[in-house]
Parts: C-alpha cells; sequence; structure tokens
C-alpha cells in the first residue's frame, strides 16, 4: 500500500518531448522544457511563478538524480521491479483500450440520443418456427406500406403476437441502450411519422414508426408497492388485487409509512426490503402508465392513487427529482463511457479499434493457399513430432506486422495451443480459427508496443516504472539504513540535542472515538474510575481507541490550554468531517520546556538523520552527474 501511495503520488515527474529545448543536463542526460512544464504543472495548483518554478525545478532535478542512481545500480532489472511495472502496464492497457477515442464518440453519441425521448409502435412478425417465411411476410407488409397502406391496419393484419395486436404496436417512449444498437441507430435516423425499413431482432422482424419526439423529463428517485397480477389473471383474481391495493392506499393515507408498507405487502421481491425504492429511473425506463404517474407527481414524499400496469397495481412515493443534465462535461463523460462499456454497442467500439490495430500496425496479409494450408496443419495436430513442422515452417511467411514476420510455424503453435483437432472424417476448414489467429496476434503486437502508438500511456507507463525505481532507492540507499545506524543516530543526537526540547507537555490518554455517543461513553466510564482505561476500551470491541504517554499541548484535543489540569477529563470534541470524537485523560501537567531524552526523541532523531543522509547522497550524485541549467529556457517561461 505505501509503495502503491508512493509511487501514484510521483504522478508528473515523468514526461518527455525530445523536440523541446532543454531546460537542464545532468552528467549526459538532458531534461527537455516541456517534460518539466507538464511535470510542474500537474504538481503546482497555485501560482506559477519564478520562485515557485525554481523550488520545483530543485526538487525535480533531485528526483531525477535518484532515479538516474537506481538505474546505475540496475535496480530496474529487479524482479519485483519488472512484476510491478508488467502487471501495472497490463491493467493501464486495459484501461486505455477501454477508453480509446472510438468509445468515446459512442458515449457522446448516447448522451446526446438520451436528450430525447422517442414514442415509436411497430409492426411484428416472429420467427416461430420459419425464419424465411417472416422475412417474407415483413417484406410483404413493409410493400403495402411504401404502397399507402394504414400502419394500424398493418399492424393487424401482419403482427404475429397477439400482445402487439392488443396494443395495435404501441411500444411507447424509448431512450438510448434500450434496444440493440443496430435498431436503436434505425429509429434515431427516423423523422416524425415515417418509419424503418425491416429490421431484425433475436425474436422476429421489426417495421418501426416514430409516433412523436420530445426533450427527456429528467430522472426520478422512487419507491412503490406492487400488488401484483399473474398474466391473465381471472375477474375474480383482478378484483382481489383491486381490493387489495385501494386497502393498502388507505392505510398509507391514515399514516402507515410507505416504507413499512412496502415491506408488509409488496410483491417486488426486489425492492420490498428496502421500502420499495427503486433505483433511479427515466420516463422511458418503464411502462407509460407507471412512468406517467410517477412524473406527474410534483412534489418529494407526493404518493400517487394505485396506478394498473401489465405487472398489476403499483402505489408510487415521489423521493426526489433530477433535471436532465445537459453540459457533457468530463465527470458525465465517465459515466457515459462507463455505460457504453458495459452495453452490446461496445463492440461496434471494439471492432473501430481493431481497424486501427491493423492500420497502426502494418498489418499486410501475403498470399497463401488455405486448402493446402488446412491440409498441412492436420497433419501437424496428428504428428507427434509437431515441433519438426514448426522448425521446418518457421520461415515459411503468412503476414506481415511492420519489422515483425508471421509465419506458418506461429500459425501451427497457435492451432495446436487451441487444443485443435482434426475432423477425421472430411477435411478440416479452419478458416474462423485462422481469423481469431490473426486478430489475437495484430491485438497482442499492438498492446506489446502500445508505447510507440499511445504518448498518454508512454507517460503513465514511465511515471510508473520511475516511481518504483525511486521507492527502491530510497529504501535501500535512506529509509532502511538511518534507523540501523545506531552509532550515527547516537552522535546526531548529542551534536543536536537542543533542537528536540519538550514544549509545555502532559502525561496523558488520549481516546479516540468512532462517535460522539461513544465518546461519551467512554468518558463517563474514565470519570469513574480512570484506573481502568484499558478495561474500558476493550468494552467498546473496536469503537473507541486509546494513546498513553507525554504529549505537547498541541498535539491534545482540547479548546484551550486551561483544561490541562492533572485528573482533568478534557470535553468532548467532535470532529465535524467524518462525526468522529476525542478527549483526553491528564495525568501530570508539565509547563516547562524539558530535554527529550535520546529514546523519547528518536523518532524525530531519525527523520532529521534521514534527511542529512539524503543530502550528503545527493550532493555526490551532484558530483557524478554535474547538474546545468539552462537559465535562458527556465527564463522563458516565465514570459507570459
Amino acid at each position: 500500500m505505501i509503495r502503491t501511495i508512493l509511487i501514484t503520488g510521483l504522478s508528473a515527474l515523468l514526461f518527455f518531448n525530445t523536440q523541446a529545448q532543454t531546460i537542464f543536463t545532468y552528467g549526459n542526460n538532458k531534461v527537455d522544457k516541456n517534460e518539466f512544464w507538464r511535470a510542474f504543472s500537474k504538481n503546482n495548483t497555485g501560482a506559477k511563478d519564478e520562485k515557485s518554478i525554481r523550488e520545483y525545478l530543485d526538487l525535480y532535478i533531485r528526483f531525477k538524480l535518484k532515479v538516474q542512481a537506481a538505474k546505475d545500480n540496475q535496480l530496474d532489472t529487479l524482479p519485483n521491479i519488472q512484476s510491478d511495472v508488467a502487471g501495472f502496464r497490463a491493467q493501464l492497457i486495459e484501461q486505455f483500450l477501454k477508453q480509446q477515442p472510438y468509445t468515446k464518440q459512442l458515449a457522446e453519441e448516447a448522451f446526446e440520443r438520451n436528450q430525447y425521448e422517442l414514442e415509436i409502435e411497430h409492426v411484428f412478425v416472429g420467427f416461430e418456427t420459419d425464419s424465411l417465411a417472416a422475412k417474407t411476410k415483413i417484406e410483404k407488409a413493409y410493400k403495402e406500406l411504401l404502397n399507402g397502406a394504414d400502419f394500424t391496419k398493418t399492424v393487424l393484419n401482419y403482427s404475429t403476437a397477439e400482445a402487439v395486436k392488443v396494443a395495435k404496436g404501441y411500444i411507447g417512449f424509448i431512450s438510448t441502450l434500450m434496444v440493440p444498437y443496430s435498431i436503436e441507430n434505425a429509429i434515431y435516423k427516423l423523422r416524425v411519422g415515417s418509419y424503418t425499413a425491416p429490421l431484425k431482432s433475436s425474436k422476429g422482424y421489426h417495421i418501426i414508426r416514430l409516433i412523436s419526439k420530445r426533450k427527456s423529463a429528467g430522472t426520478l428517485k422512487a419507491a412503490h408497492i406492487l400488488i401484483a397480477l399473474p398474466p391473465n389473471a381471472s375477474e375474480a383474481e383482478q378484483k382481489e388485487a383491486k381490493a387489495k391495493v385501494d386497502s393498502v392506499y388507505r392505510l398509507v393515507q391514515n399514516g402507515l409509512s410507505f416504507e413499512k408498507a412496502a415491506e408488509q405487502f409488496s410483491n417486488d421481491k426486489t425492492s420490498y426490503m428496502s421500502g420499495g425504492v427503486l433505483p433511479e429511473f427515466s420516463y422511458s425506463k418503464y411502462e407509460a402508465a407507471f412512468s406517467d404517474a410517477a412524473f406527474r407527481l410534483k412534489k418529494d414524499q407526493e404518493i400517487s392513487a394505485p396506478v394498473l400496469t401489465s405487472n398489476g397495481w403499483h402505489i408510487i412515493q415521489r423521493l426526489s427529482f433530477f433535471p436532465l443534465k445537459t453540459d457533457f462535461n468530463n465527470e458525465l463523460q465517465q459515466e457515459w463511457m462507463d455505460k457504453i462499456i458495459n452495453d452490446e454497442r461496445l463492440s461496434v467500439s471494439q471492432i473501430r479499434l481493431y481497424e486501427e490495430m491493423k492500420k497502426v500496425t502494418g498489418y499486410k496479409q501475403l498470399p497463401y493457399a488455405p486448402k493446402q494450408l488446412w491440409q498441412l496443419t492436420d497433419s501437424m495436430l496428428q504428428s507427434k513430432n509437431y515441433a519438426g513442422f514448426y522448425k521446418t515452417y518457421k520461415t515459411k511467411p503468412l503476414f506481415l506486422l511492420k519489422n515483425k514476420t508471421i509465419s506458418v510455424a506461429d500459425w501451427m503453435r497457435y492451432a495446436k495451443s487451441r487444443g485443435t483437432t482434426p475432423d477425421s472424417s472430411v477435411a478440416s476448414d479452419y478458416s474462423d480459427l485462422m481469423k481469431s489467429f490473426v486478430q489475437t496476434t495484430i491485438e497482442q503486437y499492438y498492446k506489446d508496443r502500445y508505447e510507440t502508438f499511445n504518448e498518454a500511456f508512454r507517460y503513465q507507463l514511465k511515471e510508473f516504472s520511475e516511481g518504483s525505481l525511486l521507492f527502491e532507492v530510497m529504501e535501500r540507499t535512506i529509509w532502511s539504513k538511518a534507523p540501523g545506524d545506531s552509532i550515527g543516530l547516537a552522535n546526531y543526537y548529542q551534536k543536536h540535542q537542543s533542537k528536540y526540547k519538550w514544549q509545555p507537555s502532559a502525561v496523558a490518554i488520549i481516546f479516540n472515538c468512532s462517535d460522539t455517543a461513544v465518546a461519551k461513553e467512554a468518558w463517563r466510564l474514565m470519570k469513574n474510575d480512570p484506573s481502568k482505561w484499558k478495561d474500558h476500551m476493550e468494552s467498546f470491541g473496536g469503537n473507541a481507541l486509546a494513546d498513553s504517554g507525554r504529549f505537547e499541548y498541541a498535539q491534545l484535543p482540547i479548546d484551550n490550554t486551561d483544561q490541562i489540569k492533572a485528573g482533568n477529563c478534557t470535553p468532548v470534541m467532535t470532529n465535524a468531517n467524518d462525526g468522529s470524537s476525542s478527549f483526553c485523560y491528564i495525568i501530570k501537567v508539565i509547563p516547562q520546556q524539558d530535554q527529550r531524552s535520546f529514546e523519547e526523541a528518536k523518532g524525530l532523531v531519525i527523520n532529521d538523520y534521514q534527511i542529512l543522509l539524503e543530502d550528503q547522497w545527493l550532493a555526490q550524485l551532484k558530483k557524478k552527474y554535474p547538474v546545468v541549467v539552462n537559465e535562458q529556457t527556465l527564463k522563458s517561461l516565465l514570459k507570459p
């Protein structure tokens, strides 16, 4: 954890641009103006004046010297460093590939479409058992529509699903991410009143007509109570459900909390335990009857009269309303990209990315005879001496990727690794496997060289790699060395005793509690019997922790120094940020300055000694790698 925090905290020290002006050199190495400015701008949120730039330049030089020392000591060859970098690289590539430009384009498209809701109806012909007959029938319906037939009559004449006929083809309002992407594309291209050509879904064929288009209404957070009705409910079942929902509605109207009513009566198994609360939803998420009733509620906590949908009767309580977001800022961009990554349309982005991969990797297919290659592959897979095939065909090329030739032997290894077996009854066809091999090979080549294709990725990978080296070299040279140098620490303490004085202080027990209620109870126990403070703490099961020792006044959780009296329990103080609370019990007061012993000062001494060792080390590094700052380039950063 410490390593990760440190490495990620160095996030701007590692950018380069070989075309920029050099701002400083160290030995034979140089750092350009753009690299430094990128690092400075990312880490400095305050004024960009000469003082802040020069201060950061000093830090940056120190950083570069330490990393160079790590490289000179070949710490970059350590297995743990290489493993960490490889693991980070693999994770980072996946993040970049998911958020590549095509995904961003799809996210922006979905966001723009989400600004509107489209009211639609359709003619539907299901596949049933004969998809060819379904296609013929939908094409006939489409032809009649083109010749001027009434859409509703066409729905009734051609639709095969009874529910579609009963609804006269009406679907209601939809928005983005609600139907397959190919169908959504067709619908969003329609003008009001027009209809699509036949569209294929997993269930059958559709002709979809756009009835109206309106601005999206925003989203609601709501809860509901469902009195369910089974499909094709009998008249008796319908009457029973209506009587029950009316009864529940009266109970809520007369003061029964909506949450308790949902827990007691609702048939929605996914929400009744949480008081009927539903995920935030848009108008188009649910049936029109439900959404109409929900969006008609004008105030939070307002409750609807019972409303009937295909699932049964609902009573709806509005919890909060969120207006439609129209500014596609960075936060919304990420939110919509996350939705795209989890949607089937991501495959569209992946197809586009694969085409880009083929282009940038220089993919070039070389001629080969598929039939002969399949026969050769069969022979290899049936042979016990497949290694001999690899050796024979390692120079026979299949396709090229920039500076790499992919051979028939590479193909054979892939086929073997996939556990492929030839079909003994007929000649095997490896066409699909070859497509997979080509795609896998291109993708791997692309990932292995991703730094050359993506500058931002290169920056972040170098950032992590050099951050890992910095951590390792600091641990070896400074952090682990200083605490173990007992003689050096003792000598440093003797020379600098005057630095290590107790300011006015107290021997005390400081209590840190999870909340005010725990703190007040701990305070009461301490007030009654301070000698059993350890037992008191154990009784809270980790919700209260205590630390005893000598503390300077500034370290105590107090409002003023008047509270520091021997035998006193100071008032409880609550942290406004997280609700945690603290107080202390004062055992002894030492109001004057006092010399710290070596043991009392050891933590401070180690810290100061580490700084001394680091300064001495950096002085050596500057002799080894003389630093020269280009003042002219540096001053150019100060120009407005």
